[in-house]
Formats: C-alpha cells, sequence, structure tokens
C-alpha cells in the first residue's frame, strides 16, 4: 500500500502542472467568441485563434516523443508548465493577431508536452482506470478556478489584468513540475512518413472532438443567445463560462467513479455508453432543449475523455507512442472543428449538422465496441 501511494505522487504532480497551465485556456474559450473586440480580435479570427493551438499540436505530437524519448520526461514538463504562465498572461495584452497566435501556438506545444506526461506518468500506475481518472478529476480543477473568477472579474478589471491575474494563479503548476522524478525512457522511434486510415478508435476520437470539444464549445454562446434572446453578452459569457464550469466539475467528480466503473465493468462497455449519451445530448441540445442537452453532453464527455487512454492502449506495449496517437487524433477532431465553428456562428442549421454528427458517433461506436468484445473473446 505505501508503494502505491508514493508511486501515486508522481502522477498527481504531473496532473496538479497540467491543471494550472489549463487555466488561461479554459477561461478564453468562455471569453472570446463573445467579447473578442475588447481585445481587438475581429470576429473571423476567433476560430483561428481557438484551433492554432490545436493544428500545432497535430504537427508536433511526434517530435515531441522524440524529445520525451532524448532528454526524458521531467525537463520538457517544467519548461512547458512556464511557457504556459507566460502565453496565459499575453492573451489579454491586445498585442495583436500575431503576436495572440504565437501565444497559442506556444500554449499548443506546452498543452502537448504537459498531457503526454501526465498521462504517461498515470500510465505507470498498477490500477490504470482508477489512476487515469483522479488524474483526470486533478486536471479539471485548474479550469474550474479559472472559469469561476473569471466571469467574477469581467466588469472588475480590464481583459488584460484578468489574464494576468489568471497567469499568476497558474504559477504553482511550475513547482509541481519543479516536484516530478524522471521516469524510465522508451527508445526513440524512428520518424515514419507511411500514411494508413485511423483505426476506428482513432476515427471515433477525431469524431468526438471535432463534436463536443470543437464545435460544440465555439458555438456555445450562439445555442446559449438562441435559447435566452434577452439575456445581455456579459450574461451570455456568464452562462457559457458556467457550462464550460459544470463540464470541469463534472470531470473533477466523475472520472474517478468512471475509472473504477471501467475497471469493474469493462472499459468498452463505460466508454461506448458514454458516447451514446453524448449523441443524445447534442441532439437535444442543438433541436430546442439547449439546457438539459447540454448538461448531458457535458457529463458524459468528461467520462469519455477520461477513459481514452486507457481504451486506446488496451493491449499496446508502447504506451506513450500509442496515447499521443490518440491525442493527436483527438487534437486534430478539436482543431478542425473548433476552426469550423467559427464560421458557423451565423449559420441557422446547427441542427442538421448536429444530427449528421451524432449518427456518424453511433455507427462508430457500434464498430469500435464489436471490435473491443471480439478481442476479449
Amino acid at each position: 500500500m505505501k508503494k502505491h501511494i508514493t508511486d501515486m505522487k508522481f502522477p498527481m504532480y504531473a496532473s496538479f502542472s497540467l491543471t494550472f497551465a489549463l487555466m488561461g485556456d479554459a477561461f478564453l474559450y468562455s471569453f472570446l467568441p463573445i467579447n473578442a473586440s475588447s481585445i481587438h480580435v475581429p470576429i473571423i479570427w476567433i476560430g483561428t485563434i481557438l484551433s492554432i493551438n490545436r493544428f500545432t499540436r497535430i504537427l508536433l505530437n511526434p517530435l515531441i516523443l522524440r524529445v520525451f524519448s532524448l532528454v526524458g520526461f521531467r525537463i520538457p514538463v517544467i519548461v512547458a508548465a512556464t511557457v504556459s504562465v507566460l502565453a496565459t498572461a499575453g492573451y489579454g495584452a491586445g498585442f495583436g493577431i500575431a503576436t495572440l497566435i504565437l501565444l497559442r501556438i506556444l500554449w499548443g506545444i506546452s498543452y502537448s508536452v504537459l498531457r503526454v506526461g501526465a498521462i504517461t506518468y498515470a500510465m505507470d500506475y498498477p490500477k490504470k482506470g482508477l489512476a487515469l481518472g483522479v488524474s483526470q478529476s486533478i486536471i479539471e480543477s485548474g479550469p474550474l478556478l479559472a472559469l469561476l473568477i473569471g466571469p467574477l472579474l469581467f466588469e472588475v478589471i480590464s481583459p488584460r489584468s484578468i489574464f494576468l491575474v489568471i497567469a499568476l494563479l497558474s504559477t504553482p503548476g511550475i513547482y509541481f513540475a519543479l516536484k516530478l522524478k524522471e521516469r524510465n525512457r522508451s527508445p526513440a522511434r524512428p520518424f515514419n512518413f507511411k500514411i494508413s486510415f485511423p483505426a476506428v478508435f482513432n476515427r471515433l476520437a477525431f469524431l468526438g472532438a471535432f463534436a463536443v470539444e470543437g464545435m460544440l464549445v465555439v458555438l456555445l454562446g450562439t445555442l446559449l443567445m438562441s435559447a435566452q434572446h434577452n439575456w445581455s453578452p456579459v450574461e451570455i459569457t456568464a452562462a457559457a463560462a458556467g457550462f464550460l464550469f459544470f463540464r470541469r466539475i463534472c470531470s473533477l467528480l466523475i472520472s474517478p467513479f468512471a475509472g473504477w466503473s471501467a475497471d469493474r465493468y469493462g472499459l468498452a462497455n463505460i466508454y461506448s455508453a458514454s458516447i451514446l449519451l453524448i449523441c443524445l445530448g447534442l441532439l437535444m441540445a442543438t433541436s430546442g432543449w439547449v439546457m438539459p442537452g447540454l448538461i448531458l453532453v457535458f457529463t458524459f464527455y468528461n467520462v469519455n475523455a477520461s477513459l481514452a487512454a486507457g481504451a486506446a492502449s488496451a493491449g499496446k506495449d508502447d504506451v506513450t507512442h500509442t496515447v499521443s496517437i490518440n491525442a493527436t487524433f483527438r487534437d486534430a477532431g478539436s482543431a478542425f472543428g473548433a476552426l469550423a465553428g467559427g464560421f458557423l456562428l451565423t449559420n441557422n442549421h446547427l441542427s442538421l449538422i448536429f444530427t449528421a454528427l451524432a449518427l456518424v458517433l453511433m455507427f462508430l461506436t457500434w464498430g469500435y465496441y464489436r471490435k473491443a468484445t471480439a478481442l476479449r473473446v
């Protein structure tokens, strides 16, 4: 038992480094679609700014794996935690579009390092489902804090000062990164430029992230405005932040239970059920039942996200490599989804678009579940 507790502290340190780094990014998603003009960002750039960090991760994930193999995990995590604080401080500074895009690129690199590091440390723990659940719960606590204090500060101080305060609050992430112990490195893999059709699980990860992390998060304010015509921009911003807060609090509370359920009832069973419930929520949110639909989506997407690494690496020898590939597909989905969401902010056919996405998600879930159960037999 003492050994398990000792082993668990390093996954927790890595998770705390990531959660503090996420604070600025979490508030930016609720702030920018409604208040872009206050930091001199034209509306046409919103989707690009919110997605460019993810496109960066798609391109650099293989290189980051090589860095881990050559340098180890501890130093890259420390550097990434530091860069994330600097990027957050610069979001509201009003330096211009080019600087804001550069900061988002730097944040994207930092997040990729911190995420793969946190997942890999968690996968070192004997009970992987529990470790991933606890890790995901910790990761959500920093964004929760940002989404709680951001709207409260919105009418009191300037956007520049809000992001500066959030940057100062995120500095403990550097401390936790410094407390990490180096882990064993995997051998460096040669670069492989072979292009192949992705496995069904990675297709599922791509489309789920496209629909929820990308499109739905960017279009959250639009959906709320369609349901609440009389609300002011400040009220819509607070409501959007409230739903993102709800998403994070669900992850914090539900992720450990999701991990326990996966260990007890089967990871494929819990993972597949979460996707089907996400699809139901998407259909509801875009068909008139906005509030209950969003609650359903954000509740079960957190179950889905907390188990993704375990489902992706099931039966695989090189956990870090497999998790990184799956993370790349999730990044690609959320990146293209955020970009698409930016162009669909004024679209009147969101219900049809999300219905089509939900149907394809259900079909891919059926394919994944068949394959997962066949492997168990």
